[in-house]
C-alpha cells in the first residue's frame, strides 16, 4: 500500500491530527435573494461598461445574459431626446432639421430591470445649427 505525502506548511494538520467526526463550519448569514441578484446585476452592468470598446462581442454576450433575467440595455440612438428618460452629456451640431433634438449617440448605456430603470442612458443630442446665410 502506498501513501500519498502528507500536506505540510502553515495550516496543515499535525501528523497526529485526524478528522474523526462531522466537521462544523461557521454559519453563513442568511442569503438575501433580492440583494444578491441586485449585486450580481450591478456587477454584470459594470463588466458590460468596461467591455464596450475592449471586447464588443463579449459585451453583446453580457447583454444577452442580462436580458435572460429581464435586464435590458437602453440605447436610444436615433430616437427623440426625452429629458425625463435620458441624460444629455453633450451636443452634436447638425444642419438637418429632421435630426434636431434626436439622440446622436449613447455615451453610457442605460439599463432597465423588468421595466424599472436602473440607470438612465447618457446621450449626445443633435442640435440644429443654422448657417450664416440663414441668420438674421
Amino acid at each position: 500500500m502506498t501513501t500519498s505525502p502528507r500536506p505540510s506548511g502553515p495550516g496543515a494538520p499535525a501528523p497526529d491530527e485526524r478528522v474523526t467526526g462531522p466537521v462544523t463550519l461557521p454559519a453563513r448569514q442568511a442569503a438575501d435573494p433580492g440583494g444578491d441578484r441586485a449585486a450580481l446585476v450591478a456587477l454584470c452592468i459594470d463588466l458590460a461598461d468596461r467591455l464596450r470598446t475592449a471586447a464588443p462581442g463579449l459585451r453583446a454576450r453580457a447583454h444577452r445574459g442580462l436580458a435572460e433575467v429581464g435586464v435590458v440595455p437602453i440605447e436610444p440612438d436615433g430616437h427623440p431626446f426625452d429629458r425625463t428618460r435620458h441624460d444629455a452629456v453633450d451636443r452634436e451640431p447638425t444642419t438637418d432639421p429632421a435630426r434636431d433634438r434626436t439622440v446622436a449617440s449613447t455615451e453610457r448605456t442605460g439599463y432597465a430591470d423588468r421595466g424599472r430603470v436602473l440607470r438612465r442612458p447618457e446621450v449626445v443630442v443633435y442640435a440644429l445649427e443654422t448657417t450664416d446665410e440663414h441668420r438674421d
